[in-house]
């Protein structure tokens, strides 16, 4: 990986968990991802928050996990939330249909020219 490590800061309340993302997330970031959400879940908490907005870069295997996330947070009856969505992150989600489910945190990008 040549971009910067993907780090996990959480902040637990009573009804609300939220993890801040900062870096990149591919499948090297996988699993502390996967671990901190599942601690999150744990909690049982209303609503799940991930703040994008230090993402500067997500891939395929990232976006599997926000989506794995997202299966189960549905599965729970946990209200999943994506904030801070960057460029580049909110156009792999565009581009692969899912910001639909993250909405609310996903801009709008207009369509790309060539």
């Amino acid at each position: 990986m040549t971009g910067p490590v993907l780090q996990v800061s959480t902040a637990l309340d009573a009804n609300v968990a939220g993890l801040r993302l900062v870096g990149a997330l591919d499948l090297d970031g996988t699993a502390q991802l996967l671990a901190a959400v599942a601690d999150c879940f744990a909690r049982r908490p209303d609503r799940v928050v991930l703040d994008l907005s230090g993402l500067r870069f997500c891939d395929c295997a990232g976006l599997n996990v926000l989506l794995e996330a997202k299966a189960t947070a549905d599965k729970i009856g946990t209200e999943l939330r994506v904030e801070g969505a960057r460029t580049q992150v909110a156009r792999l989600f565009a581009l692969t249909g899912v910001d639909e489910l993250f909405a609310g945190g996903v801009p709008r990008l207009p369509p790309r020219t060539l």
